[in-house]
């Protein structure tokens, strides 16, 4: 009871992290488009750069409590994110493609599964102890 418990607690700690990381990327790409007029790509670009970062560093403070080597993990959360990434584009892409959804209704089932994963690959990769690793496998 007390895993499932700390689990619900990491999961919405994981999405308040994502409603920041959220506004913070958007705020960044806004403010570089209209007030240091950088164009739209130079701006999504790094403001998705400064969203990846303060993700990080939110979860592994809040979410995930890691006290382990930043660096390695660092690494690991770029590589998760651009999995889960990818796998919200071919969800998003299906859907629209194949399955004839909307394309404003289809970010969201595609935005469920990068959470999932994202989320998953968190906790049980990026941010996993030595300990917990150990004990599934």
């Amino acid at each position: 009871m007390k895993g499932r418990v700390e689990s619900i607690r990491q999961l919405l700690s994981y999405a308040a992290v994502g409603v920041v990381n959220t506004l913070v990327g958007y705020g960044i790409i806004f403010a570089s488009m209209y007030l240091l007029h950088m164009g739209p790509v130079a701006s999504n670009v790094l403001g998705y750069a400064v969203g990846v970062v303060v993700s990080y560093f939110l979860n592994r403070r809040f979410t995930f409590r890691s006290s382990r080597a930043a660096r390695t993990e660092f690494l690991r959360f770029v590589s998760v994110v651009l999995l889960a990434w990818l796998a919200n584009l071919a969800v998003l892409v299906f859907l629209i493609r194949h399955m004839h959804v909307h394309e404003g209704l289809a970010q969201v089932p595609a935005g469920v599964v990068y959470l999932a994963i994202s989320f998953l690959l968190s906790k049980f990769f990026v941010f996993a102890s030595r300990d917990s690793r150990a004990s599934r496998g």
